[in-house]
């Protein structure tokens, strides 16, 4: 991203995961390295000629766990945090945790897929293993730490760790001492915006960046796309999606988000506002499911089902789908693929809306929204959601929004922008604005009372 906010260029890769019968899910944090400086070799191959990178930034999903001996090589593949292997491992490490004081302790609500269960599972099962790394990080962690040899975490990713006391920005000695494990094993915690360090030689090599480059830590993807499409305010609203659709807002009293039952973000702090979340927890993975085996199952496959969506009118013929539930089977067998997929939008579009109505019975308010991310640059993805929320839809940076916050926060680091406030008065980015059209809003309206009745359990609002 240039300066003034120009995408210059966009690259991806995938990651490749190892899924297991037990529920386990891992992948070789090694090939993430390779992938990553990859991505980043064909991004600096891109640039005009004369120019030159400033500072380099990550916005991480993370929430997998590493463990690195001290050779600084990986042991084990890293735990991904859709990982379901964890059962009673928890209790048998921690006894009986009291989840209110877990979500005011770290800012997420107990949950048995990320680091904290990972690594209560590995002292029960893998004890030596545990006890012999040199490092326990996350994968974003380790990637920095390829990048510039130097070990450091910011708040906001340290909040996936679950072993953050989020409100001292501090090691949470209490767990750590019930996992057995001393806090010299863990990066330090800094702020979003500080230099971990600088290009190393070997870096320079796998990347094509300078050496000396400086590595800026960055945040949790959602934040970090909150920055990219300028969501710094109370009564602003992200919809962040990805393989999770998250719901993100600016707050001013984590209190607030913490008694909602809300992921909770650092964000801003400690001058500014906290971040609240929700999440429609991998709901891409069970879209694509659907699309696979109902619609189609090739490379082109959201091709497909953007345009059958778009070819059926408002309300799928009466079809109704959860994509977070299993269906009744008989209920998609007569439907024809056009309906499924228009039903699949707009059934992630009712489980939005569930959301956002429990948040303004709570006094929360939002009169327009932001959407980001891969279906934020399809149609009719955004319309059917403006329809079903009844209010404007802003596109900004659609599936780079997370990128263009990491580039905001390297431009931060580098010297380039003061603070975020300050990079968006220098920083243009283009923008889409889709209205609700009243009639099917209307349509929606009846329709999404119908889906309330036959889905009456929604999923936690935290997950």
């Amino acid at each position: 991203m240039s300066v003034e906010g120009s995408i210059i260029s966009r690259e991806k890769s995938e990651t490749a995961y190892q899924r297991m019968d037990d529920g386990g899910i891992q992948f070789d944090v090694r090939q993430l390295y390779r992938l990553t400086v990859d991505v980043i070799r064909r991004l600096a191959d891109a640039l005009p000629q004369g120019s030159s990178i400033a500072g380099l930034s990550i916005a991480s999903a993370s929430g997998n766990t590493v463990l690195v001996n001290e050779r600084g090589e990986p042991m084990i593949p890293a735990f991904s945090w859709m990982d379901q292997r964890v059962n009673d491992e928890m209790n048998a490490v921690f006894g009986k945790l009291d989840a209110d004081e877990v979500h005011d302790t770290v800012g997420w609500p107990l949950l048995d897929t990320f680091p904290l269960a990972h690594l209560a599972w590995l002292r029960c099962h893998e004890p030596k293993l545990l006890d012999a790394s040199s490092v326990i990080c996350m994968s974003t962690d380790y990637l920095h730490f390829r990048l510039t040899g130097n070990w450091s975490i910011d708040r906001s990713t340290a909040t996936t760790f679950y072993l953050q006391d989020q409100k001292t920005a501090q090691w949470h000695s209490p767990y750590l001492q019930q996992l057995g494990i001393p806090e010299s094993k863990l990066p330090p915690i800094r702020s979003t915006g500080d230099v971990i360090g600088y290009i190393t030689s070997e870096a320079a090599d796998e990347t094509g960046l300078v050496q000396g480059t400086p590595v800026v830590l960055g945040s949790f993807d959602h934040p970090s796309a909150a920055r990219g499409t300028g969501i710094l305010e109370e009564g602003q609203l992200l919809i962040s999606c990805g393989t999770s659709w998250v719901g993100f807002w600016p707050v001013k009293d984590r209190r607030q988000s913490v008694s909602l039952r809300m992921l909770t973000d650092p964000f801003l702090q400690p001058a500014g506002p906290w971040g609240a979340m929700f999440s429609l927890p991998a709901i891409a993975t069970s879209i694509d499911d659907y699309i696979r085996k109902y619609i189609a199952d090739g490379p082109d496959r959201y091709r497909e089902f953007d345009r059958l969506a778009e070819s059926v009118s408002a309300g799928a013929g009466g079809l109704l789908v959860n994509p977070s539930a299993e269906e009744i089977p008989g209920d998609l067998v007569q439907a024809g693929k056009a309906q499924i997929a228009r039903a699949l939008m707009e059934g992630t579009a009712f489980l939005l809306k569930a959301q956002i109505d429990k948040l303004e019975a709570n006094g929360t308010r939002f009169a327009a929204a932001t959407m980001v991310g891969g279906p934020s640059e399809t149609f009719p993805w955004p319309q059917i959601v403006a329809d079903v929320l009844g209010m404007d839809i802003r596109t900004v940076n659609g599936s780079c929004a997370g990128a263009a916050g990491a580039a905001m926060i390297a431009g931060i680091g580098a010297g380039l922008y003061s603070d975020e406030r300050d990079a968006l008065k220098q920083l243009s980015f283009p923008e889409l604005v889709r209205k609700p059209d009243p009639g099917t809003t209307a349509i929606y309206q009846a329709q999404y009372r119908q889906f309330m009745n036959k889905y009456m359990n929604l999923g936690s609002d935290a997950k």
